[in-house]
C-alpha cells in the first residue's frame, strides 16, 4: 500500500502557525489598514498566549516595517519574504501533516481562485512554496479544493460540504464517491461526513470552517440559530445530519446580522476559530451573542485560554481567523 499522510486534528501540537500580511488596496478597498491590524493582533495574540511560533509572509521590505510596526517587539514572530496573493493561506497552502513513517508532508489542491471568483496574483503559488520551504512531501490531490472545505478530527473522521466540493466552478462531474476515493488515496480517512452547503454569502461556496469544527473526536460544534435569524435554515440541517451520522453535537450561538460597509450582508461565524498550543482565538463581532460564544468554547476547550479578538473587518474580506491561518504540527 502506498504511504498515506495523516491530518492531525487542531488541537495537536504545532511547531509554527503560518500566517500572510495583507497588502493589496485592490482587495481591501475600503479597510486594507484595519484588516492588517487584525491581522497583527492575530499574529501577536497566537505567538504570546498561544504559545505558538509564528511565520508571518510578507510581499517585501515596504510590507514587513509595516507588519512589524502593527505587532511590536514579540520574540515568537518571525517575518519571511515571499510572493503570495491574499492573506487566506488556510486555503492557499497545503494541508500540512505526517506520513506514516513521521515525515512532514502536506495535502496539496488544485487552486482557481475559488470557482474563479477571485484570481489573485500568486494565491496559486503559496502551497508548492511552503512545501518546498519546509521540505514537506506533496500529496497531489487531483481536485480542485480550498483547506477550508475539509475538517479532520484527527482520528479519521471528515467533514466536508458538498455545495463546495462538487460545485462546478471547480470540479464538474465530480461524485461524492470520487472525491473520497481520490482522498483515501491520499491521507488516513476512515469515512467523510457530508453536509449539503454552508452559509448563505459565503464567497467560497459555504466551506466547514464556517459551520462545523471539531472541538475532540466525534465531537463537533456547530451554531444553533434563533427562529429567523440569518442562515437559520441552513444550520437546523447542519445539525441534525451532525446528529444523525452519529457525532457528539455542541451548539454555539449563531451571530446576528453582520453587513459590510455597503450594507451586504457578511457570514458571521463562531466556528471560524483558530487552536493554538495554550489558546483558541474566536471572532467576536462586538454583538450579545459574543459572550455566549466564548463562554461554550471555554467548556469545550478547558485546557485552553479562550480569547475574543474583533473580526469584522477580516470578515468583509470573506472570512476570520481559521481562514488566515494553517498550523505546522509538531513531528509525532
Amino acid at each position: 500500500m502506498n504511504e498515506r499522510l495523516r491530518l492531525p486534528a487542531e488541537w495537536e501540537p504545532h511547531s509554527a502557525c503560518w500566517l500572510a500580511f495583507p497588502y493589496l488596496r485592490e482587495e481591501w478597498p475600503f479597510n486594507l489598514p484595519d484588516a492588517q491590524r487584525s491581522i497583527a493582533a492575530l499574529s501577536r495574540t497566537i505567538a504570546e498566549v498561544g504559545n505558538e511560533p509564528v511565520q508571518l509572509l510578507v510581499k517585501n521590505d515596504e510590507v514587513e516595517e509595516r507588519a512589524r510596526s502593527l505587532i511590536g517587539e514579540v520574540s515568537n514572530v518571525r517575518y519571511v519574504t515571499a510572493d503570495y496573493g491574499d492573506c487566506w493561506v488556510r486555503d492557499t497552502a497545503a494541508m500540512l501533516g505526517h506520513t506514516t513513517d513521521g515525515a512532514l508532508g502536506g495535502l496539496c489542491f488544485g487552486f482557481n481562485g475559488w470557482g474563479g471568483k477571485y484570481p489573485i496574483a500568486f494565491d496559486d503559488t503559496v502551497s508548492e512554496w511552503l512545501t518546498h520551504r519546509i521540505d514537506a512531501r506533496r500529496f497531489e490531490c487531483p481536485v480542485i479544493l480550498e483547506g477550508g472545505a475539509l475538517e479532520p478530527d484527527g482520528q479519521g473522521t471528515f467533514l466536508t460540504t458538498a455545495s463546495c466540493v462538487l460545485n462546478d466552478n471547480r470540479n464538474p462531474g465530480l461524485t461524492r464517491e470520487a472525491f473520497e476515493e481520490a482522498l483515501k488515496a491520499l491521507i488516513c480517512m476512515d469515512r467523510l461526513v457530508w453536509l449539503d452547503r454552508g452559509l448563505a454569502h459565503d464567497h467560497t461556496d459555504g466551506h466547514i470552517d464556517m459551520v462545523a469544527r471539531f472541538a475532540a473526536p466525534n465531537t463537533v460544534l456547530c451554531m444553533k440559530a434563533t427562529a429567523g435569524a440569518p442562515n437559520a435554515a441552513v444550520l437546523d440541517s447542519i445539525e441534525r445530519t451532525l446528529r444523525a451520522s452519529g457525532l457528539t453535537v455542541l451548539e454555539l450561538p449563531a451571530p446576528s446580522a453582520i453587513s459590510a460597509p455597503d450594507g451586504a450582508p457578511l457570514p458571521a461565524s463562531y466556528c471560524n476559530f483558530y487552536i493554538a498550543n495554550e489558546a483558541v482565538i474566536v471572532p467576536t463581532y462586538g454583538i450579545p451573542e459574543d459572550q455566549t460564544a466564548l463562554g461554550e468554547l471555554a467548556n469545550a476547550f478547558p485546557g485552553r485560554e479562550v480569547i475574543g479578538l474583533p473580526a469584522a473587518d477580516l470578515l468583509w474580506g470573506g472570512g476570520a481567523f481559521h481562514c488566515v491561518t494553517q498550523a505546522q504540527p509538531t513531528a509525532p
